[in-house]
């Protein structure tokens, strides 16, 4: 257990409170209000209006602020958004709610976003907090300002852009309001959902003071529906705005391979009656699963020949491979170069180069052997309810790729929006021209930095890195089924043992070497985004020194069948035949020996003892190889 210092948090849990405790409420929906005081550089408008090439402010609601990317390198762009007065000789406590957006884009230290407080009418402001630049997202901010109780006070967010080309200060939903002198929030449940059967599972989570009073003793709760469990917390010190993370004592146990819903409560702050209820209680879901499949880390990293930072991103890709190679998959996911793959590039999100997507949970982040592996660490621990699986059987021929996909399901699942995305990727990819060379700030000629690895020794390369001289790897090629996944293919209901599959069709491009190409199958949740799982499997071409992919040669009816099957053969000479049978998992489940035949047949085949699904049908007769889909229904 342990109390954090707070000022950033991401839920404003105080929207349970009576309307007469708001001081001051401003969603900046109407546009900049008439009782504000705005120096010229703050304007209203919506994210994409004041968002510009180098501050791209995340999705928002209508919202107020200052670009100093707009204004250009020479521009300036300093100025306050000052509020009306506010009156707080009425109440015993005060707390200043708002959410914001600053990157903090000047390096150097010298571009700041401030909340300032004034009790003269603006003769003179104190400095209440200064804002930590954060790219990725908003960031919810509660300031406990009761030091004003008192006063009337007015409150600016201030921004200086320290003379350089710099970013902005965003600012939405600003709240000022008066808390109650009790009131225990609960913030969030961290107890992963998934777990394995008949283990303990730790309930735990945070919590956040709102109210006046310090706490220094809570009652935690949770309850299954069936039994309840409280816990009390003595020897607190948890001040107005402050969060406390907790550990409950009794521990959950996950019976079956179902979805179970659990409530936890805070109750009794101080041993007093909690004034506000409404935000006192979350529910949370535990499944339990039958095994836990073996977990791969997904990182599509963003990389292009024209950024010179990216030889860092080569190494880290190269060093997680070698380190991982049961539990990483990487992605390269090129941009500005030769080898854009635009429903990638498009979709990844990403405003800096190299940067990264780590499972989809962890997004827009940073490029780096060491960051890699934090986030591999953090990410492989976490139970997939999916085992995924994957085929890729490419006929040299035709060039066209027949991928079979499939996920078994290790636990009941209700209410799911579950996806299959298939990436195909190339390694040793070369080319030649401009968009094959690697820009190369490590090197002599630029910044003489060393960083050694993945075929270079880059601070003795020149730059950029000539393309003869690059090997690029983890090259995304194709996204079939788009960067979102592709939908009605996996139930919305499923209980454990059930298998969905689906089947993706790619044509490899002539340019392409089918000896370096591997599909990975991306297991989405719709409603997150996020990367459950996955699974590669490199492109298994049915040709070699003995082998000829002769697929013309064999048919398979009736497909699909609910029975028995024919198999239609014409050779022109007499070979052995023998059948495989493998399900979506990639496991064998029915063999067949023919013998030795010639000429035109029909031979049997009893599908009545396969369960429903799809089925790889490996035909072969002599040096001659058939493969078939087969459903059975």
């Amino acid at each position: 257990m342990k109390r954090c210092s707070t000022l950033f948090f991401a839920l404003f849990l105080w929207m349970g409170l009576n309307a007469q405790n708001t001081l001051l409420s401003e969603d900046f929906e109407a546009g900049m209000p008439a009782d504000w005081t705005a120096d010229p550089v703050w304007e209203a408008g919506s994210t994409g209006a004041l968002s510009s090439q180098y501050f791209s402010i995340p999705d928002h609601t209508n919202i107020v602020g200052v670009n100093d990317d707009a204004a250009g390198q020479g521009g300036s762009s300093n100025g306050m958004l000052v509020t009306p007065p506010i009156d707080l000789s009425e109440v015993a406590g005060a707390v200043l709610t708002f959410e914001a957006f600053f990157g903090d884009g000047d390096y150097g230290g010298d571009e700041t976003a401030k909340v300032l407080v004034s009790n003269d009418a603006g003769a003179t402001w104190t400095e209440e907090t200064s804002l930590a630049g954060n790219f990725d997202e908003w960031q919810s901010i509660f300031l406990n300002i009761s030091g004003y109780v008192g006063d009337t006070i007015q409150i600016a967010f201030d921004y200086r852009d320290g003379g350089g080309w710099n970013y902005g200060y965003c600012v939405d939903d600003v709240v000022v309001f008066a808390p109650p002198a009790y009131d225990a929030a609960i913030l969030n449940v961290s107890t992963s959902r998934f777990q394995e059967l008949n283990t303990d599972v730790i309930i735990e989570g945070s919590f956040q003071n709102l109210g006046t009073e310090t706490i220094t003793s809570l009652t935690i709760n949770w309850s299954d529906g069936v039994d309840t469990y409280s816990e009390e917390l003595t020897g607190l010190d948890i001040a107005t705005g402050e969060s406390y993370d907790f550990t409950h004592g009794t521990a959950f146990t996950a019976a079956d391979a179902i979805t179970y819903d659990i409530d936890v409560w805070v109750s009794a702050p101080n041993g007093e009656t909690d004034e506000d209820n409404a935000n006192d209680m979350t529910t949370t879901k535990i499944s339990g699963v039958t095994f836990v499949p073996a977990k791969k880390v997904v990182i599509e990293e963003g990389t292009g020949g024209w950024c010179g930072w990216c030889p860092r991103g080569h190494v880290a890709m190269e060093y997680m491979r070698e380190a991982y190679p049961e539990s990483f998959i990487g992605i390269s996911v090129h941009n500005g170069d030769a080898m854009v793959v635009g429903v990638y590039d498009n979709n990844v999100g990403l405003t800096g180069y190299p940067g990264c997507n780590a499972d989809r949970v962890m997004l827009d982040v940073g490029v780096s052997s060491t960051a890699f592996e934090d986030y591999h660490s953090q990410l492989v621990q976490r139970i997939s309810p999916i085992k995924p699986s994957i085929q890729a059987v490419v006929n040299p021929e035709s060039r066209i790729a027949d991928i079979n996909v499939s996920a078994e399901f290790v636990t009941k699942l209700d209410d799911i929006d579950y996806r299959f995305s298939v990436a195909i990727l190339q390694d040793s990819v070369t080319g030649a021209g401009s968009g094959y060379n690697q820009t190369n700030y490590y090197s002599f000629e630029v910044n003489n930095l060393p960083l050694v690895g993945a075929g270079h020794d880059w601070q003795a390369e020149p730059d950029p890195v000539p393309a003869a001289d690059m090997v690029y790897m983890d090259v995304a090629r194709a996204l079939l089924g788009g960067y979102t996944g592709t939908t009605g293919v996996i139930p919305t209901s499923v209980v454990a043992g059930d298998v969905a599959s689906h089947s993706y069709t790619y044509l490899v491009p002539a340019g392409y070497n089918m000896d370096h190409m591997y599909a990975v199958v991306l297991l989405l949740d719709g409603s997150t985004g996020q990367i459950l799982n996955a699974e590669r499997a490199d492109f298994e071409i049915m040709v070699g020194t003995r082998d000829e992919f002769a697929n013309e040669l064999v048919d398979i009816f009736p497909n699909p069948t609910q029975g028995e099957l024919s198999i239609s053969v014409s050779l022109e000479n007499a070979a052995d035949i023998q059948l495989q049978v493998y399900n979506m998992l990639g496991q064998q489940v029915a063999s067949q020996d023919y013998g030795r035949h010639s000429g035109s047949m029909t031979l049997p085949f009893d599908g009545s003892q396969l369960a429903s699904g799809a089925y790889t049908f490996h035909l072969t007769m002599g040096d001659k190889v058939a493969v078939k889909k087969v459903v059975v229904e």
